[in-house]
């Protein structure tokens, strides 16, 4: 047996046997330099939080991330060098996963957008932005997204992922920058006009350095609820996600509805219909969810998932309580931290809560 692959298997033996991981309190949760800032997605989990998790698994193994969203776990995963698959229903984020994880080459893919920006600018008619759209930016700026808007198709998904997220940067420039990194704010009059141009050539030219495609990443964009259809059984080593917001967060929402009302391949409420994201059915989605992920995954598979609680008229509802609650198998760990260094701490402030985080772990025995 080949040295390496000796090391490799003494390693997943040891991890077995402990079956533990360690999971310190962050001082900051954001990482500014790293691909993760290509889109302002809501809801993601922190990339260090994630990396420290994961840096503790063997080098070997398939890990899946069920709800992947923006792909952060994946692409950390796939940095790692594991088998990487995320799922997701929301077809943004299979695109911002898709970004961060694709194999890419930096000096055709600038020079590709480069050569698009030209082109657009040659551009002497181009279809109007909605009018609900066009209220957040300056005309010339709006003018300049849809000439670029009419380059969708011969993007790739990194192309596509900072085309975006130059949206949502301008979107935020437009208005003085009061709004959110996160969220839409109120428009602020005059809107500043803001060359759409160099925001996206920026965009293209701040993340390419992070890609790393050499070990790629499988993406599904699929309903979790019905993860046997699309991952083999008994096939996952690790499950590792961070489940759609325990109060049903609409991740169709913020900057991301600006993105589905100017381009016409989405459907929103379409979209919506088929996301997780309805709090009256959420208990019976995740008690199908995690049925679905006992069906992939190996004997003895790791699973954690990351959940908060939630606000009511009662009060604060533990999100590690009510997810131990909703399967048969206990969870072997359940270590509960607050929330550090987020923009969650602005909304404890204003509802006056101290918010807390729970990592659960269970197994499949």
């Amino acid at each position: 047996m080949p040295r390496h692959f000796q090391t490799r298997l003494a390693e997943v033996e040891a991890f077995n046997r402990n079956r533990c991981l360690s999971f310190r309190k962050l001082s900051s949760v954001n990482n500014p330099s790293s691909v993760h800032g290509i889109y302002p997605y809501r809801g993601k989990i922190s990339a260090i939080d994630a990396e420290q998790v994961i840096r503790q698994l063997p080098h070997q193994g398939t890990l899946l991330d069920p709800f992947c969203g923006s792909g952060t776990i994946v692409y950390e995963a796939q940095r790692w060098g594991l088998d990487a698959i995320g799922v997701d229903a929301n077809p943004i984020a299979c695109i911002l996963s898709k970004a961060k994880t694709e194999i890419i080459n930096s000096a055709s893919t600038l020079a590709h957008t480069e050569e698009m920006i030209s082109r657009a600018k040659n551009l002497t008619t181009v279809k109007s932005m909605s009018e609900w759209s066009r209220k957040f930016f300056h005309y010339q700026t709006a003018e300049e997204i849809m000439k670029i808007l009419n380059f969708k198709n011969e993007m790739s998904s990194y192309e596509l992922a900072a085309f975006y997220g130059a949206i949502a940067l301008t979107a935020r420039a437009c208005n003085h920058y009061k709004w959110s990194s996160t969220s839409i704010g109120k428009i602020i009059k005059p809107l500043h006009y803001v060359n759409f141009y160099k925001k996206f050539l920026l965009k293209v030219k701040k993340h390419i350095r992070f890609v790393d495609g050499n070990h790629p990443a499988k993406i599904i964009q699929y309903d979790a609820r019905k993860l046997s259809d699309v991952i083999e059984k008994e096939s996952v080593d690790y499950v590792y996600t961070s489940p759609p917001y325990f109060d049903a967060l609409d991740y169709t929402s913020y900057y991301t509805k600006i993105i589905y009302d100017l381009d016409e391949d989405f459907d929103r409420a379409y979209i919506r219909k088929n996301l997780i994201q309805t709090f009256s059915t959420y208990s019976e989605d995740m008690k199908i969810v995690l049925s679905e992920i006992k069906k992939v995954t190996k004997k003895g598979a790791m699973i954690v998932f990351v959940v908060g609680d939630k606000k009511t008229k009662e009060g604060i509802i533990s999100g590690g309580k009510f997810f131990s609650e909703l399967t048969s198998w206990k969870p072997k760990h359940i270590v509960e931290r607050e929330y550090t260094g987020s923009s969650s701490q602005i909304w404890d402030k204003i509802n006056k809560t101290k918010r807390k985080e729970q990592i659960i772990v269970w197994f499949n025995e």
